[in-house]
């Protein structure tokens, strides 16, 4: 609805099995969207997820393939090297930029699969 009326809406979440992400395709494949990588390495989530104190330690380990199972976004961020303000600029400058956005759009509902 907010995207209908012209605002921008950002979804910041993990896609972490095809049901979830066949929900989001469904909701969101007919509007315009800016399909943006959050890259990092494996081993730099796992030291994060430690330092945090917070998380279930060992679930980003084992949901890193699922997570970075996609092989085509609009615009990759890498966190381990930019800072979230970096991160933040990158992203605004491709919107600024007019380039269009079709990665979402290229992808297609997936199987689902037990997870």
């Amino acid at each position: 609805m907010l995207s209908e009326l012209g605002f921008n809406v950002i979804v910041d979440t993990v896609i972490a099995n095809d049901r979830y992400f066949n929900d989001f395709y469904d909701s969101l494949v007919d509007y315009p969207i800016l399909f943006v990588g959050v890259l990092c390495s494996k081993e730099e989530l796992s030291r994060r997820e430690q330092s945090r104190g917070d998380r279930i330690i060992g679930l980003a380990h084992s949901q890193f393939d699922r997570v970075y199972s996609y092989n085509e976004y609009d615009l990759e961020v890498n966190t381990e090297k930019l800072s979230p303000s970096e991160c933040a600029d990158k992203i605004v400058s491709f919107i600024k930029s007019d380039q269009g956005y079709s990665a979402f759009k290229k992808l297609s509902t997936r199987n689902i699969s037990v997870s």
